[in-house]
């Protein structure tokens, strides 16, 4: 890795803000640990962070998401989820809003959450249609925090992000625009944040390689999972982001995901469109 890469690892390394993961997901875990039945309980504490619980009964109650019933309290889906799904969702969506970023100029934070939600979402609906049901949460989580770098860019290196962005608006690949202005990837700085805050490391590993699944040694169905469904928002333009516009799309996930071939997967890809748009037209902050 060149200088400019090492000096924004040491930067990363050197945020206090980052030292730590935010309390409510110790709190939640550690009840469902103790008190694994008691959803009453579980559903007050998390109540007591509207933001939170607004945040979960909107996914729950999306499309892609895919309950068979409307969620209208989030102690009905804690029953109707369980308490390792909303723990999951509890997990993304504080991890995201620890890193929350103000709007710059042709990039919102509800973009970037509508894209990290479909992603999410998708991811866990496929991984279940595709026969890889063991993973559907893991892909979930993975899906919800794949592009935690883009935050650490947006809020703590503001400056390069808008240098990242006038760059690709003169006709650079984001990628390239990362490299030049930061030296290492949006992808990677994930993979450094997930390492930092010790959390799982098939997340370490979906947030480094989710454009390069093929490269995974451990994980490389969940990585797949979370590659095709973050392409589709670029294929159905729904939820898409710049970062991901010019990136290639990595073959190798159609035998990975046990594709007969490249039509039936993208037979497979057309049966989300519609709902990949009911679902962005669903989400709120």
């Amino acid at each position: 890795m060149e200088q400019k890469g090492i000096n924004t690892l040491n930067k990363l390394d050197g945020l206090r803000s980052l030292a730590s993961v935010p309390k409510i997901i110790f709190e939640v875990g550690q009840l469902i640990r103790t008190e694994p039945g008691n959803v009453k309980k579980l559903a007050r504490m998390i109540e007591k962070d509207q933001g939170l619980t607004t945040k979960i009964l909107s996914i729950a109650n999306s499309p892609l998401y895919g309950l068979q019933r409307k969620v209208p309290s989030l102690e009905f889906g804690l029953m109707v989820m369980g308490s390792e799904e909303v723990s999951k969702m509890v997990t993304a969506i504080s991890l995201s809003e620890s890193l929350k970023f103000q709007s710059i100029e042709n990039f919102t934070y509800i973009d970037y959450w509508k894209h990290c939600m479909l992603v999410g979402t998708a991811s866990k609906d496929m991984s279940i249609r595709l026969g890889f049901s063991d993973i559907s949460s893991e892909a979930f989580l993975s899906g919800m925090l794949h592009d935690i770098g883009i935050q650490v860019i947006a809020q703590y290196f503001n400056k390069e992000f808008k240098d990242i962005l006038n760059l690709v608006s003169s006709g650079k690949k984001f990628y390239a625009a990362e490299q030049e202005v930061l030296g290492v990837s949006h992808a990677y700085m994930g993979k450094v944040l997930a390492q930092k805050w010790k959390l799982p490391d098939y997340l370490s590993e979906a947030l480094e390689l989710h454009h390069h699944p093929s490269k995974s040694e451990n994980n490389k169905v969940l990585c797949a999972i979370v590659h095709l469904a973050d392409s589709m928002t670029q294929e159905f333009r729904v939820g898409d982001c710049i970062w991901d516009k010019s990136l290639a799309f990595d073959g190798d996930i159609i035998e990975i995901l046990n594709f007969a071939s490249a039509e039936s997967m993208a037979v497979f890809v057309s049966e989300y469109n519609e709902i990949f748009i009911d679902t962005a037209d669903s989400i709120t902050l």
